[in-house]
């Protein structure tokens, strides 16, 4: 058998003489891992593969004419044998035309030309045939932007076609959150007539790409990408060119060379033999950058210094030294730091520590500098700060506020740095101020209160905490007053909020965003963000008034809005998040190594809000081209970000650093220049041994020889010079293109490099295969219909010696695809479990790789992936793509791609699928009436079969719940120029509400999604259709029949001015035929009113009640009577014959003859009896009761002190209170139960289900009662205690029992304890845990010993329990 497989970036594989079983085993073990690994193709022999058919499963003999390796390889010989595995395979799978005479599927060649021709330079984007650089920073003018974009041999973008400014438009709002303005090369000659000036083509068809309704001005000659967020969309804007903005440059791909060449990137390893990759040559490179630091003065006793430290990376081992930066005449210089000249510095490797530090000496801005022979680099700066916290001053005067107004009260914090936690304290401290709805601490430290009421009268104080030490100041208490105020404040805001903290947020940090109003009642909270969404990871906390934006990013800045909500009003206010954000580097420094005389074009680019400003330093210091030689000056060009060279000269050599800076800060950027003088040389990279190509195909041949400078390239075919003419051209790289290969270009390829230090040569072979062709292909079209499963097939043949790998797109997405079908058949074919495969891999899968959105970028791959649920499958066969359980979404244009390592090709089909509906549009509702209405709509798409029916859905603002209001019906035409359809609600409607609808229509298939929703509409008003729920009463004081019901909710009130009616006549005792009645006016509609009643003579009287509901249309309905009871009266009559006994030391049972249970006796209903309890040396008044539900006579008192008397009474209560008491009763406690444990606790083996247990006695103290017995708890190891057995010895035997019926192979636990009138005693510890069956568990965790008859007796049981298990087995 021959395994063959390739790793991606790696060369051919083969694995022969496997014999088939083991083959076989190793390939399905590739498969199950080749799912994002490899791409394998398993060939096996004939007898042992079903889709081969029989045959002689031989080896050939080897044939040096069929060997592509070898040096007299004849590609015509290629495939001709007829016997042996290779020649098998290829002809039943690999050629299947040429043996099942089918014919050739027309396919799309995709790759045409050799990828490496289509690149772009290191920052550059590729589209179509141009490469486009998007440059951030720093801003420019028009003039400036294009003056550098030609410094890269480029110009400012050309927008020439549609599919240009889609491409450009799709990659900015990719790409640019913070929509900001991009120059072009757009330039106005006459009013509305405008030409690209980078490459002079017209702008005629373009003008559709401008943003509708602009200002005109003679001045706005330039046009610039922007962000519209009227018409939401990226377009471009007519500017006038002098403001500093973002632009984009392009250049032709046919034109980069020179750029590619200049921007060359090399590595340290560049010319040097490397035999320890950590001894080689490198300038600095810091690994760590020093971070700020903070000295606590309150600690100064514990920690009396503070340090800093950088680190850095070199050959030779970089040196460091530290400088101290201030301002000198208003100019910042930087002085180097001695240990020598001041013994509280110590520099050690990159470590600056300082002792004894002095907050006014130390304090500042520090940075180290690492240098080696190769030069020096600086780091960033940081700052040696001292936290404090000092007193508060303290004197405060009282504060005051209005019973029902807003009040902030001010912390007036010391002073401190840096920030501090504040703790608003009550009365004294740590009685801390807890928030709740109506009360706030904000970041700010002032204790904020939506409205105050009495209860908030007391003393306050403000505290604070360091964040760095924990170090925390208490404030003076001083006196809140509530003032009563007849009238409650409006809703507003309190001041200047919505806040932010920090107010100047910096990139990365997390912002919190407060807001509190103040007013009566208390509002409710929500945030929005204008015109967008929050930020992904936004958090509301303190009830919603807290909106936390954790890590933000540019893309985070808008306007946010916090609304407050209380039943009188709503108001809003916003506030403006902007963010500024430190330089960070978008496009670093990277090293160059240049030959001599070369040209060096070095540029970075940075980020940061503010924008950046530049600068450029070489060996640590600043690179000024007035202070260099004039011959210097004359090859040194800085145009801000970007630095250029000309001729470079070994004097060039050095560390060379980008600075950006702004208002935050200054980051680095650093690299190394080294220049060369080396002679050609292939040691590392030679000409590639064997190159395949495809016939009709392109390819490139690559040669990369080490070499300073740039040598000049010769190329020989089988030893005859060839030159850039007709189907071959050689570039200044040194790569060798051959368009449309023929089967004549294969042969031997030698390139010769040659420069002024020196040649060489290196050689390899080009072999040319037949270019892959489809076989089997999916119909063009394909209707199916959602739900059901479709196949799509997809096979290719390509020459034999070439892997060959398939994969699928949906409309230009690139499918991912499940495996596991195709993987499980292929296993089944030769006889695998591969279930066992999939439970191995899916403990080691990453489940991260399908948590992921609709799409989602791969890093090796240039095209999205597009995903589904569920996925895509892989079918029977590697071609084959299985679509399961299709839907709408699934519709498209697919694409088969077969991929080899020369070639390319596709084949697409188009799925059609029918399916439910679409959404109905234009929903709106006419002729509202109070529960009647017609609702009208236009139908969406039929998605292949005819609309049968409707289903409507209406909403109110009452419930916010979508309720279906008609199902399964059909609709009228109204207007059949735009197919407007209707149908009539009719009594389904709920009066006075703001109705919404929706609509889903229905086919064949299924029902649609939704519509979107109607214009809000208002139903008339109408009297209450609907009695209130929920009516019944009972309660309050003596003398009150309570009535209440469940106040009728917004939906069932039909009309404003909702109020009631309530009828009430007595039923029970002295009974009445009449109703009375009375009407609560609207202010009374809380559910509830009280009738007095005579409390002597109609306690507890049965009542019948009944509600009616009015509005300001009418009265609706009268509810059906309901029977209450009036208010119960305490009982009269006392419990008899209370007696008590002792239970144990700490409980007393309690017994006593019930009250008789009449009318007047209980005199409502008996909820129960309390047992009021106190000691014999206490006051009556210090007493306990107990509550006793139920009419039981008996009740057990525990949490007693042994050896203690208690007196005992008795009580009947019901829910008017208790009635009066019995006599007293005394009784006394038992003694303590046994103090002291059993110990010496054994368990001994006797059968498989029963142990024996010993133990050690006890003797009681005169404390305690005297013994009774002992008890012997056992229960399952994995169960709880209170589920042990119980096994108890009176006292006078001995002391052992014999426990049984316990289960072989189970773990136990085990406690003895003894127990006397006082209750159970201590157990003993800890628990005896053993398993049946296992003598050394048996034994006991603690391993002891139990002599020679006891290990015997274990073993014994040891043979016998594992004899029944064996038996047990067979």
């Amino acid at each position: 058998m021959l395994l063959s497989f390739t790793v991606t970036g790696s060369q051919y594989v083969s694995l022969t003489m496997l014999k088939p079983r083991y083959a076989d085993q190793l390939c399905l073990v590739l498969l199950s891992v080749s799912i994002n690994i490899l791409d394998v193709v398993c060939q096996t022999p004939v007898s042992e593969n079903p889709y081969l058919g029989s045959g002689s499963s031989e080896l050939s003999r080897y044939d040096p004419a069929a060997d592509p390796r070898s040096s007299s390889y004849d590609p015509s010989r290629s495939g001709a044998r007829t016997s042996g595995v290779m020649s098998r395979s290829r002809a039943a799978i690999l050629d299947p035309w040429r043996m099942a005479s089918l014919t050739p599927v027309a396919g799309t060649v995709l790759s045409v030309t050799d990828p490496i021709l289509d690149s772009c330079p290191s920052h550059w984007v590729l589209n179509g045939k141009s490469c486009y650089k998007f440059v951030r920073s720093p801003r420019k003018n028009r003039n400036a932007a294009r003056t550098q974009c030609q410094a890269y041999g480029a110009d400012l973008v050309s927008v020439s076609s549609k599919e240009e400014h889609g491409w450009l438009t799709r990659h900015l709002h990719e790409t640019d959150p913070m929509q900001r303005r991009w120059y072009t090369s757009a330039k106005q000659n006459t009013p509305n007539s405008f030409v690209n000036e980078g490459d002079a083509s017209p702008f005629t068809d373009m003008m559709e790409a401008l943003l509708p309704d602009q200002l005109a001005s003679p001045n706005l000659n330039y046009l610039a990408y922007t962000y519209s967020n009227l018409h939401t969309e990226w377009g471009l804007l007519k500017v006038d060119g002098e403001e500093e903005l973002q632009y984009i440059c392009e250049v032709p791909l046919n034109m980069v060379g020179w750029l590619q060449e200049t921007l060359v990137e090399r590595t340290s390893e560049f010319g040097v033999i490397v035999i320890d990759p950590k001894k080689v040559p490198h300038s600095p490179v810091f690994i760590k950058q020093p971070k700020s630091a903070m000295f606590d003065l309150v600690k100064r006793d514990l920690i009396n210094y503070v340090s800093i430290t950088c680190l850095a990376t070199g050959y030779p081992h970089p040196t460091y030294k530290w400088y101290k930066e201030d301002y000198e005449d208003n100019l910042l210089v930087s002085r180097e730091i001695d240990p020598l000249t001041d013994r509280r510095f110590t520099v050690s490797g990159g470590t600056l520590v300082i002792s004894e530090p002095n907050s006014i000496k130390d304090r500042g801005y520090y940075h180290c500098r690492a240098f080696n022979s190769f030069g020096s680099i600086t780091s960033q700066s940081v700052q040696i700060s001292f936290a404090y916290v000092a007193e508060f001053n303290l004197k405060r005067s009282p504060e005051q506020g209005n019973q029902f107004w807003g009040k902030a009260i001010f912390c007036d914090p010391p002073q401190h740095y840096p920030d501090v936690l504040y703790y608003w304290a009550r009365n004294y401290f740590p009685n801390l101020v807890e928030e709740d709805s109506r009360t706030m601490v904000s970041y700010d430290g002032n204790l904020y209160f939506s409205y105050l009421d009495f209860i908030d009268r007391g003393r306050y104080s403000c505290n604070v905490k360091s964040t760095v030490s924990g170090v925390g100041k208490n404030g003076p208490l001083f006196t809140l007053e509530v003032l009563p105020h007849p009238n409650y404040q409006q809703l507003k805001f309190a001041n200047n909020f919505p806040k932010a903290f920090p107010e100047s947020p910096i990139r990365g940090q997390d912002v919190r965003l407060e807001c509190i109003a103040f007013g009566y009642p208390v509002p409710s909270y929500k945030w929005f963000r204008r015109n967008g969404n929050l930020p992904r990871g936004a958090q509301l906390t303190n009830y919603d008034r807290v909106l936390t934006l954790p890590s933000v990013e540019p893309g985070d800045v808008g306007e946010y809005v916090c609304q407050a909500t209380n039943e009188k009003l709503s108001i809003e206010d916003s506030i403006n998040l902007s963010i500024q954000a430190k330089p960070s580097f978008t496009i670093p420094l990277h090293d160059q190594f240049m030959a001599e005389g070369e040209d060096l074009l070095w540029e970075c680019e940075a980020f940061g809000i503010p924008d950046v400003e530049y600068e450029w330093l070489r060996n640590s210091e600043p690179l000024n081209i007035e202070t260099m030689s004039p011959q210097d000056a004359e090859r040194y060009t800085i145009t801000t970000s970007v630095l250029q060279i000309m001729k470079v000269q070994a004097s060039d050599e050095a560390s060379y650093q980008c600075k950006a800076t702004n208002q935050l800060g200054s980051s680095y950027s650093a690299a190394q220049l080294r220049v060369f003088k080396l002679a050609p040389t292939f040691r590392k990279q030679p000409v590639e041994t064997e190159k395949y190509a495809a016939e009709g195909m392109n390819t490139t041949l690559e040669c990369n020889p080490e070499a300073a400078p740039l040598p000049e390239f010769v190329w020989r075919k089988n030893g005859i010079r060839i030159g850039s003419a007709g189907r071959t051209e050689i570039l200044r790289s040194g790569m060798l293109v051959i368009t449309s290969v023929t089967r004549e270009d294969a042969g031997n390829y030698t390139c010769t490099a040659t420069n002024a230090y020196g040649s060489a040569s290196s050689s390899g072979r080009l072999i040319v295969l037949i270019r892959p062709e489809f076989y089997r292909a999916p119909p063009e079209t394909i209707l199916t219909s959602v739900r059901e499963n479709v196949t799509l097939e997809c096979e290719a043949y390509t020459d034999p010696l070439l892997d060959m790998a398939y994969y699928w797109r949906q409309n230009g997405l690139r499918i991912h695809t499940d495996d596991d079908t195709y993987l499980r058949n292929l296993a089944y074919m030769q006889g695998y479990d591969f279930d066992y495969y999939i439970k191995k891999r899916s403990k080691t899968a990453d489940p991260s790789l399908y948590r992921v959105s609709t799409t989602r970028r791969v890093s090796n791959l240039l095209d999205f992936v597009n995903l589904r649920q569920p996925p895509f499958e892989k079918g029977y066969r590697p071609g084959y793509l299985r679509i399961p359980n299709v839907t709408l979404s699934d519709a498209g244009v697919y694409e088969c791609v077969a991929k080899t390592p020369v070639a390319t090709i596709a084949v697409e089909t188009i799925i059609t699928v029918h399916g439910p509906p679409g959404p109905p549009g234009g929903v709106t509702a006419v002729d509202v009436t109070s529960t009647t209405a017609r609702i009208r709509w236009t139908d969406g798409a039929s998605n292949g079969r005819p609309i049968l029916m409707y289903s409507i859905q209406g909403r109110t603002q009452w419930t916010q719940q979508w309720v279906t209001v008609a199902h399964n019906v059909t609709a009228e035409i109204v207007d059949r120029r735009n197919n407007r359809r209707e149908h009539l609600l009719d009594s389904v409607l709920s009066p006075w509400a703001i109705y919404t609808f929706r609509v889903k229509a229905y086919n064949e298939l299924g029902y649609g999604e939704y519509s979107a929703l109607s214009p809000q509409v208002n139903t008339r008003t109408d009297i209450p259709f609907t009695v209130p729920r929920n009516i019944g009463g009972g309660g309050g004081k003596t003398g009150d029949l309570t009535i209440t019901w469940e106040p009728m909710h917004g939906e069932h009130q039909n009309a404003p001015n909702i109020r009631y009616r309530v009828f009430w006549r007595r039923v029970g005792r002295d009974p009445e035929l009449q109703f009375k009645k009375q009407d609560l006016p609207e202010r009374h509609n809380r559910g509830m009113f009280v009738v007095s009643v005579d409390p002597v003579k109609y306690f507890y009287t049965e009542y019948e009640v009944k509600i009616q509901a009015f509005n300001r249309e009418g009265a609706g309905p009268i509810s059906e009577p309901v029977v209450i009871f009036s208010a119960e009266d305490m009982p009269q009559a006392q419990p008899t014959e209370v007696a008590a006994y002792a239970h144990n030391a700490t409980a007393i049972n309690v017994t006593w003859v019930p009250i008789e249970p009449t009318r007047d006796n209980i005199r409502g209903k008996l909820i129960g009896y309390r047992i009021k309890y106190w000691r014999r040396s206490d006051d009556e008044s210090d007493n306990i009761i107990r509550l006793n539900l139920g009419a039981e006579n008996s009740a057990t008192i525990v949490g007693l002190i042994p050896n203690n008397f208690y007196w005992v009474r008795v009580m009947a209560y019901n829910s008017a209170g208790a009635g009066p008491e019995s006599e007293r009763f005394l009784e006394r406690t038992w003694r303590f139960p046994p103090l002291t444990p059993p110990n010496a606790v054994e368990v001994f083996p006797v059968n498989p289900s029963t142990i024996r247990v010993t133990w050690r006695g006890i003797t009681p103290s005169t404390s305690e009662e005297p013994l009774t017995g002992y008890k012997v708890k056992v229960w399952e190891s994995d169960q709880d205690f209170t589920k042990a057995n119980e096994t108890f010895l009176p006292i006078g035997n001995e002391l052992q029992v014999y426990i049984s019926d316990l289960t072989p192979g189970k773990t136990y636990k085990l406690r003895v304890m003894g127990f006397s009138r006082g209750g159970e005693g201590k157990m003993s510890s800890p628990p005896w845990e053993f398993q049946m069956g296992d003598p050394e568990l048996l034994r006991g965790r603690s391993g002891r010993t139990t002599g020679n008859a006891s290990v015997m007796l274990t073993a014994a049981l040891t043979l016998i329990l594992s004899a029944l298990l064996r038996r047990q087995d067979n």
